[in-house]
């Protein structure tokens, strides 16, 4: 069955022109275009929509009451909000209520990729209940911010190294973070950095926005106590992860960009425990006290309870909060050997190899996290062929004291 998406726009000139442009994707989406939020919510009563894109001002029922509307009534309806850049201050009030802001005039390029991106993992999370309550989650407007201005400006292809340092400097919380993050052995940079527009300009626009993110899902998510679980522990190995990936990516010569999924994807790669352990407390800690009391893989038992995995909702969350294929598929992949691509070397592989070492040699939560090396190598010759390469390259970086920030 095709995704079903809903645009609304309270002017007609601009749902034809969203008409003809999308076109093309007749085959693929079934879309319907309609004037206003009332009509919107009409539309959705009679039949269930995947996507709503919708306008931010509109007479009557603007964008944020009618997605607010759709948040409350529809919460597994992925939401989109089209602003223009005048409307920038009062975008970051739709954070709450869209899980992506699109700024206007959006290219058609843009406004496909990040609905397909949205949709790319609908079909994996066959759990209405948790595919309602992330539809429900209201962790990232809590979020400082920092990261919404961040998401909104880095629309723009002119944005200045300047301008995304003054952005982080009206957080000195995060602003202090990201310094104290550039100045461990975390980076293993020679000199000090003391300057945020230095860091900024080193760190590049995609790894500042996914080190704002974490640091503030990290700092600002609160779970209640859970045997076995600490977001502490957690944040450190996930630091450990990203770093490592991004050594091992480094190493065998993948581009700029694919070293920065490496790395985004390391530290993203838990995201989903967080938000289990936040999100659904009493089920995640029946499955960690199953998992230890059987000891069985996470993974196997949270597919058993939740009829999903950690690392499926962390790839469903960085679909809607607009990351790309490769990061999500390391996400996503980060469990599963059999999905690792036979062809060549990938950041989904990084990541897969850059956790399973971590477990392995600073040996954290061993029963939840059985490493599946042999598995993997049995499935994969190059990484085989690679393994003890990759482990010295991790080895040294775990002594050197990475992902430990003073």
């Amino acid at each position: 069955m095709k995704p079903k998406i809903l645009f609304v726009d309270d002017e007609p000139n601009i749902l034809d022109s969203l008409r003809l442009t999308l076109r093309p994707l007749r085959s693929k989406w079934d879309m319907s275009f309609v004037v206003g939020g009332k009509d919107g919510l009409h539309t959705l009563a009679q039949t269930p929509y995947d996507v709503v894109v919708s306008d931010m001002r509109m007479p009557g029922m603007d964008g944020i009451q009618f997605l607010s509307e759709v948040w409350r009534l529809y919460p597994e309806t992925i939401r989109f909000i089209l602003s223009g850049y005048s409307d920038e201050e009062q975008a970051l009030k739709t954070a709450k209520i869209a899980q992506q802001f699109l700024t206007k005039p959006c290219r058609p390029v843009d406004l496909i990729s990040a609905i397909s991106n949205s949709l790319r993992l609908r079909d994996v999370m066959v759990n209405s209940h948790l595919k309602s309550v992330l539809g429900m989650l209201d962790s990232l407007p809590a979020l400082p911010s920092v990261y919404s201005k961040l998401v909104t400006v880095l629309q723009n292809e002119n944005v200045t190294t300047h301008q995304l340092a003054d952005i982080v400097s009206q957080d000195v919380g995060i602003c202090a973070s990201i310094l104290r993050l550039m100045n461990s052995s975390f980076f293993g940079l020679r000199t000090r950095v003391s300057d945020i527009n230095h860091a900024v300009k080193l760190l590049g626009s995609h790894t500042l926005q996914v080190i704002v993110l974490s640091t503030c899902l990290f700092s600002t998510l609160k779970t209640k106590e859970i045997p076995g679980f600490s977001i502490k522990r957690l944040w450190e190995h996930s630091l450990r992860v990203g770093c490592c990936a991004r050594a091992i990516g480094e190493k065998e010569g993948l581009s700029r960009d694919e070293i920065d999924d490496c790395f985004i994807a390391g530290i993203l790669h838990d995201i989903g425990k967080l938000i289990l352990a936040t999100k659904m407390p009493q089920e995640f800690e029946l499955v960690l006290s199953q998992v230890h009391a059987q000891n069985r893989p996470l993974n196997e038992i949270e597919l058993e309870v939740l009829g999903t995995t950690h690392a499926e909702v962390g790839a469903y969350l960085m679909a809607l909060w607009g990351f790309n294929n490769p990061s999500m598929d390391a996400v996503c992949c980060h469990h599963n050997a059999g999905m690792l691509p036979c062809e060549c070397f990938s950041p989904v592989m990084t990541v897969m190899v850059a956790n399973l070492l971590d477990h392995e040699l600073v040996n954290i939560n061993r029963p939840c996290d059985p490493h599946l090396l042999d598995e993997a190598c049995n499935l994969h010759p190059l990484l085989g062929e690679r393994l003890g390469i990759w482990r010295e390259i991790c080895r040294d970086i775990l002594a050197e004291g990475a992902g430990h920030v003073e």
